[in-house]
């Protein structure tokens, strides 16, 4: 049974339109969630809560570079920017080898 954390706030940084959220690593080293990884998936959604793009490490976009009970990793590759400018929701949902889902990290992208 893994630990119900709240998930932590990452706000990316601002950018313009057209442009390209750098690749990202996580890294969770504490035995705070105590199944294997077995997916990632990053949403980022409109202000109406739409999909704008969807990442995972199934189709594509995330790499999980070790997936082991207690401690894994995985990689988000770059990301290109929204066309309309305006203030997304990034959402980083993990599933264990049980198929549980937990939001991992949550936060804001302003596009300008």
């Amino acid at each position: 049974m893994s630990l119900q954390l709240e998930p932590y706030t990452w706000n990316w940084a601002t950018i313009p339109t057209g442009n390209t959220y750098p690749a990202s690593q996580f890294v969770e080293s504490e035995s705070d969630y105590d199944a294997t990884l077995l997916r990632v998936v990053v949403k980022i959604m409109d202000e109406r809560g739409a999909t704008h793009a969807q990442l995972d490490s199934v189709t594509g976009g995330v790499i999980i570079n070790d997936d082991t009970a207690g401690a894994w990793d995985f990689t988000i590759g770059a990301i290109d920017a929204p066309q309309v400018a305006g203030t997304y929701t990034v959402e980083v949902d993990c599933f264990d080898s049980n198929n549980v889902e937990a939001t991992f990290t949550r936060g804001t992208w302003e596009i300008i």
